[in-house]
C-alpha cells in the first residue's frame, strides 16, 4: 500500500471515523451488508454503494473544488490507459469547462492489497486527497469501476471529499437482457442501454436475437431464416455479423460481455414459416448447428464465449437429445452453453449454465441449485409495475443467497416487450427499465440480507424498522442517479416514503354500500382493519404477476377501502401519480382502460375531505373503446393504458391536513387488485411522450 494510503487511514483512524468490513444492522428480518450512515457522506448519489465508504467531516478539511475537464490528468501505463477511455472521456464530459488554475493528477496504480483475494478480479480502493486521486486495483475492470464512480461523485457538481472507498462485487455476473426478437432495437439504441448499464458496474448484455415474430440475426447460409416474407414484426430489419461485432466491441470497452441468445426449440414459428419442419426434427438440429457454426466463425470466443440457445416453453418428444446435441456443438466451438431453467422447458444440460427465470412470491432457495446458475426469477420489468418491481430487487438475494460462488453467478435483470411496440423508444417507459435496473445493480453488487431472504416482496416494512430506512436511503439515492446518469432517459419512479395508510376490508361486494358509509364517516370499529406504508400498495397482482400481495389468498367479487393522509403546505391543486391496474406488457390483461370521469374499469372511487372527485384527465376514444381482455399481441399499448406513463393528475387539496379515502374493488381474475398514491412535492415531473 502506498504512503498516502497508509497516512489516510491513520487520519482516519485518529478521528476514529474509518470502518471495514461489513455491518449489519439491527433489523432480524432483513439486514443490510454495510452500514447505514455511510450512505448519507457522499456528496452525490452512488448506485451500487461501495462495500466500505470513509470520509472526513467537511469541517476537517477544504472540500476539494473542482477542476475543469482541462485541468485533470490521467497517469497510468499505456494498457490501463486505454482500458479506463470510456469512463475517463465520460468523466470529463461532465466537468466544467472553465479553467480555475489549480491541477488535479489521478493516478492508477496496480495493487489491492486491502481487498479479498475472490474480489480482485473487478475490486478497487478510490481514495481522494487534497494532493490527488488514486484509483488502485488489479485488473482493468476495477479501475473502470473506480473511474465509474468518481464519475458518480462529480456528477451533482459538487466539489470532492476527502474519501476513501474500498469495493468488489458480491456476483460475479450482473446482467441487463433485451428481448429483440419480438421487438427489433436499433444498434444505437442498444449502444446507449450498454452505455447506461455500463455507469451501474453491469457487466453482461443478454442479447435475445430471435422469438417467433422473426429471426433478427444475420444468416448467410440460409437467407431465408432473415426474409420478410417469413416475418410478422420488424420485416427489414436483420443485425449484420458487422453489427454483431461492433456492439460487442462497445460493450467490451465498457467491460460487459454480450451473451448471444438463438431461442430453440420453442419460440420459433418463423422457423417453421422459413423451412416447412420443426427445429427439434433432425433436418431442424442440421440447420441449427450450422447456425451455431456460422456465429462462431463470424465471432471469436473469446469475444463470446457463452452462447445461449433458450430451450424454454416447449414440449417435444427428443427433449434429451436435442439438448445433448445442441450443448455437443456449442462445447466443439469453445463456447460455453446456456439454457432457461424453468418447469415448462426442456431440461438443463450438465455443462449449460441455468438461467433460472419462473417468479413467484419467493425467490430461489440456494440450496436447491446444483448447476452453475444465474437468476432472473426476481422479476421482468414487463410483469411488474415500477415500485413493485424495484421493492422485490431491493429486497430480495440473488440465488437465495447474500453473495456469490462458483454455482451462484449472479443475476440478470430482464425486459420483455413481448407485444409489438409501434415506438420502440417508449419500451423503458412502459416497462420501468432503468429504475429496475438500477435496484438489480444494487443487490447484485452490494449482495442480499445476510439474515434471510424473501422480505417483504409486496409490503412495505414498517417506518421504525432497519429495512425501512434502508429503503428510504436507496430511494434517495435513486432519486439522485435519475438526475445525473438518467438525466433525460425515461424513469418512471417516484419515493414512496413511509406514509401510513389504514386498509378496511376485504369485504363481499354485497357489503359495499353498508361499510362505505361506515368509512366515509370515519366509524371503523368492529371493521377488519389493517395498517401499510407506503405510496403502492399490493392486494392480489393478475396471475400472470404471479398473485403477490397482501391479501392474495382473495377472489373477485370483494372490495377494499384505503384511508390515508396527505399534508399540504397552501390550498390549491397538488400533482399525485395514481394508479389503480397495472397492465402487463406481454399481455394486455388487465380491466381496461376508463371511461371520462373514471378513475378505472373495476369501480374505483375518490373522496378528499368527504368529496368525491372524479378522474380529471381526457381519455382519448380509441383508448376508452378498447375490450377488457384484448388479446392481440400486434396491438400497442397506449400511454393512457399504463398510469405511470401519464403525466402526474392533479387534485385539491386544502391546507394542512387531507384525509383521502380510494375504494377498490376487486372485480375479476386479471385485475392487479392495488393502489398507487404518490404525492409528487419533490421536482417537476418530465415532459410525456
Amino acid at each position: 500500500m502506498n504512503i498516502m494510503l497508509k497516512s489516510y487511514r491513520a487520519l482516519l483512524a485518529a478521528v476514529g471515523l474509518f470502518c471495514s468490513g461489513v455491518v449489519a444492522q439491527d433489523a432480524a428480518e432483513w439486514s443490510f451488508p454495510h452500514r447505514l450512515d455511510w450512505e448519507d457522506v457522499p456528496p452525490a448519489a452512488l448506485i451500487p454503494f461501495p462495500k466500505v465508504y470513509s470520509s472526513i467531516p467537511p469541517w476537517l478539511y477544504d472540500e476539494l473544488p473542482l477542476c475543469g475537464r482541462d485541468e485533470w490528468e490521467l497517469q497510468a501505463e499505456p494498457e490501463l490507459q486505454e482500458a479506463v477511455q470510456v469512463a475517463w472521456q465520460g468523466l470529463l464530459a461532465e466537468l466544467p469547462a472553465e479553467r480555475t488554475g489549480r491541477r488535479t493528477l489521478c493516478k492508477l496504480v496496480r495493487g489491492g492489497a486491502s481487498l479479498p483475494e475472490a474480489a480482485r478480479a473487478e475490486g478497487y480502493v478510490l481514495c481522494i486527497s487534497q494532493d490527488h486521486v488514486v484509483v488502485e486495483a488489479v485488473s482493468p475492470a476495477g479501475f473502470f469501476y473506480g473511474l465509474q464512480t468518481l464519475r458518480q461523485l462529480l456528477a451533482e457538481g459538487a466539489g470532492l471529499p476527502e474519501a476513501e472507498i474500498v469495493d468488489y462485487p458480491a456476483f460475479g455476473l450482473r446482467g441487463f437482457h433485451h428481448d429483440c426478437g419480438r421487438n427489433f432495437q436499433t444498434l444505437e439504441s442498444l449502444k446507449r442501454q450498454v452505455d447506461l448499464a455500463s455507469r451501474l458496474k453491469i457487466n453482461c448484455f443478454h442479447w435475445h436475437l430471435s422469438d417467433y415474430p422473426a429471426f433478427h440475426l444475420q444468416s448467410k447460409k440460409y437467407p431465408q431464416l432473415n426474409s420478410p416474407e417469413h416475418r410478422t414484426r420488424d420485416k427489414e430489419d436483420t443485425y449484420s455479423y458487422d453489427d454483431v461485432r461492433e456492439l460487442i466491441a462497445y460493450a467490451k470497452a465498457r467491460h460487459m460481455r454480450v451473451i448471444p441468445e438463438i431461442d430453440m426449440p420453442g419460440h420459433s414459428d418463423y422457423f417453421v414459416r422459413a423451412f416447412g419442419f420443426e427445429m427439434h426434427t433432425e433436418q431442424g438440429m442440421q440447420v441449427l448447428e450450422d447456425v451455431i457454426e456460422e456465429f462462431c466463425a463470424e465471432v471469436p470466443a473469446e469475444d463470446c464465449p457463452i452462447f445461449h440457445f433458450g430451450a424454454d416453453e416447449v414440449r417435444v418428444p427428443n427433449a434429451q437429445e436435442f439438448v445433448a446435441r445442441m450443448s455437443r456443438k456449442l462445447i466443439s466451438l469453445g463456447r460455453t452453453p446456456m439454457q432457461w431453467e424453468g418447469p415448462w422447458d426442456l431440461p438443463v444440460g450438465e455443462h449449460s449454465i441455468a438461467q433460472r427465470w419462473v417468479q413467484g412470491k419467493s425467490s430461489m432457495a440456494a440450496d436447491s441449485i446444483r448447476l452453475r446458475t444465474v437468476d432472473s426469477s426476481i422479476g421482468y420489468s414487463n410483469l411488474m409495475d415500477p415500485a413493485l418491481l424495484v421493492r422485490r430487487w431491493f429486497f430480495m438475494r440473488p440465488c437465495g443467497a447474500s453473495q456469490g460462488d462458483s454455482l451462484r453467478l449472479g443475476a440478470i435483470f430482464c425486459t420483455w416487450p413481448d407485444r409489438r411496440v409501434a415506438d420502440k423508444s417508449l419500451i423503458p417507459r412502459q416497462s420501468p427499465q432503468w429504475p429496475g435496473l438500477c435496484a438489480m445493480a444494487e443487490r447484485s453488487w452490494v449482495g442480499g440480507s445476510t439474515r434471510g431472504a424473501d422480505a417483504f416482496p409486496t409490503d412495505m416494512p414498517a417506518p421504525d424498522t432497519a429495512a425501512a430506512r434502508a429503503f428510504a436511503s436507496f430511494e434517495k439515492r435513486l432519486e439522485g442517479i435519475r438526475r445525473t446518469i438518467f438525466r433525460g432517459e425515461p424513469f418512471p419512479y417516484w419515493r414512496e416514503g413511509a406514509r401510513e395508510n389504514v386498509i378496511v376490508g376485504p369485504v363481499p361486494m354485497d357489503q359495499v354500500e353498508a361499510v362505505r358509509a361506515k368509512v366515509l364517516a370515519g366509524q371503523l370499529e368492529g371493521l377488519p382493519t389493517r395498517k401499510a406504508w407506503g405510496g403502492s400498495l399490493y392486494f392480489h397482482t393478475s396471475p400472470s404477476a404471479w398473485s403477490l400481495g397482501m391479501l392474495s389468498q382473495e377472489k373477485p367479487g370483494c372490495c377494499v377501502w384505503v384511508i390515508t393522509s396527505v399534508n399540504s403546505a397552501k390550498a390549491g391543486e397538488a400533482p399525485f401519480m395514481l394508479g389503480f391496474d397495472a397492465p402487463l406488457r406481454s399481455h394486455q390483461y388487465y380491466t381496461g382502460t376508463p371511461e371520462p370521469g373514471e378513475w378505472s374499469r373495476c369501480g374505483t372511487r375518490l373522496w378528499i375531505n368527504g368529496a368525491e372527485i372524479a378522474n380529471p384527465h381526457p381519455t382519448r376514444p380509441d383508448a376508452s373503446r378498447r375490450a377488457n381482455m384484448a388479446k392481440n399481441p400486434e396491438m400497442p399499448l397506449l400511454n393512457e393504458e399504463i398510469w405511470w406513463t401519464q403525466p402526474p393528475t392533479l387534485l385539491p387539496l386544502q391546507a394542512g391536513k387531507n384525509t383521502l379515502i380510494i375504494e377498490q374493488p376487486y372485480s375479476m381474475l386479471i385485475q392487479s387488485w392495488g393502489v398507487s398514491l404518490i404525492p409528487l412535492n419533490t421536482e417537476p415531473e418530465p415532459e410525456h411522450p
